[in-house]
């Protein structure tokens, strides 16, 4: 008879923060894709890369910011997302050439890949966006049925975030 063998506590722990990141730049990756579709009519494959990105940077703001004020959030959150969307046009379509979207038309914009036009869309896109997030850690953490979200070291509660220590293991 062949043991299956265990994981000890920190790798199964390891684990589970690696399904939680694939899960969530998958949830990203096709709400920002499906974003794009309702307003432009199309997308492109980095846009779904890109938007996995945006989400987990949206929960990590909201996680490590927990006790900042709403509009402080809100900010970091369009500034972080564009300056990711900055580089990937710079990649995207600069240097691959690729023309996936081109601002040059619109006001203040910065080498026609980030305008301020989408960084106050994405200023107010913050606010559900980090609702979502929320959603999700509280869904992630009761699929892994381990009762409470609060509990979990990847969700902040108002009282702050538990942190996970080897005490608590």
């Amino acid at each position: 008879r062949m043991k299956i063998p265990s994981f000890h506590r920190s790798e199964e722990l390891h684990l589970r923060r690696c399904m939680f990141y694939l899960s969530a730049q998958l949830t990203g990756g096709f709400l920002y894709c499906l974003i794009e579709i309702l307003y432009r009519g199309y997308t492109h494959v980095s846009m779904f890369l890109l938007g996995g990105l945006c989400f987990l940077c949206i929960g990590s703001i909201r996680r490590t910011f927990f006790h900042a004020v709403l509009a402080k959030k809100m900010l970091l959150c369009a500034g972080v997302i564009t300056l990711l969307e900055f580089l990937c046009g710079l990649i995207v379509n600069i240097k691959l050439g690729l023309g996936v979207w081109d601002y040059s038309a619109m006001p203040m914009n910065v080498y026609g890949q980030v305008c301020i036009t989408y960084t106050a869309a994405w200023c107010l896109l913050a606010v559900p966006a980090m609702g979502m997030d929320l959603l999700f850690c509280r869904f992630a953490w009761r699929m892994a049925d381990h009762g409470s979200p609060a509990m979990d070291p990847m969700y902040s509660s108002r009282n702050g975030m538990r942190k996970l220590t080897n005490s608590s293991m």
